[in-house]
């Protein structure tokens, strides 16, 4: 098929406004939440099989890349080993509707009964009235805003650390 001069100068201003309208279309649009296949994508901190979307979590990078966890807690523990990461977006699923919810703005329970897969002991809600019903039904449960889960999972890690250090230190003086 051949074009005449009118038809190809048409296709051309077409595609020059298509362009136009693309360069100018707002490049801070409201990131949204990776797709992840439960069962098959494997966790970017742990390495293993991402299957339960009430634990899954995921990190939307400046750079538009998407990082995906199977736990809230490796989501927190992997921005912790890079500090560097320039996150857009913390995405994690509500616990009781398992709908992707902005993690800034989630509400978080922490209790050592919760059982994660990588025993995180941390759920995130939506309303802190969910929160506070799932809440009160474990004895030992914590309230937490987004920067309080944050601070819970990195004193858990290095309270952790120095437990064991200390252990090895003991078990090391008393052979």
């Amino acid at each position: 098929m051949k074009f005449t001069r009118r038809q190809f100068l048409r296709c051309a201003a077409g595609a020059a406004a298509a362009v136009i309208v693309a360069a100018c279309a707002p490049a801070n649009a409201e990131p949204t939440p990776p797709d992840i296949v439960y069962g098959q994508d494997v966790c970017d901190t742990c390495g293993m099989i991402i299957s339960d979307p009430k634990f899954a979590s995921a990190l939307v990078l400046e750079d538009g890349s998407a990082l995906k966890f199977d736990d809230l807690g490796d989501m927190f523990v992997h921005h912790m080993d890079h500090p560097n990461l320039k996150v857009r977006a913390w995405f994690v699923h509500d616990y009781a509707s398992e709908q992707w919810i902005r993690g800034e703005t989630a509400v978080y329970v922490a209790g050592e009964s919760i059982r994660a897969p990588m025993n995180g002991g941390l759920v995130a809600f939506a309303e802190r009235a969910s929160a506070e019903q799932f809440a009160g039904n474990l004895p030992e449960a914590q309230i937490l805003t987004f920067d309080e889960a944050r601070a819970h999972v990195h004193m858990r890690v290095h309270g952790q650390a120095r437990t064991l250090k200390a252990s090895r230190t003991f078990r090391a003086s008393t052979n």
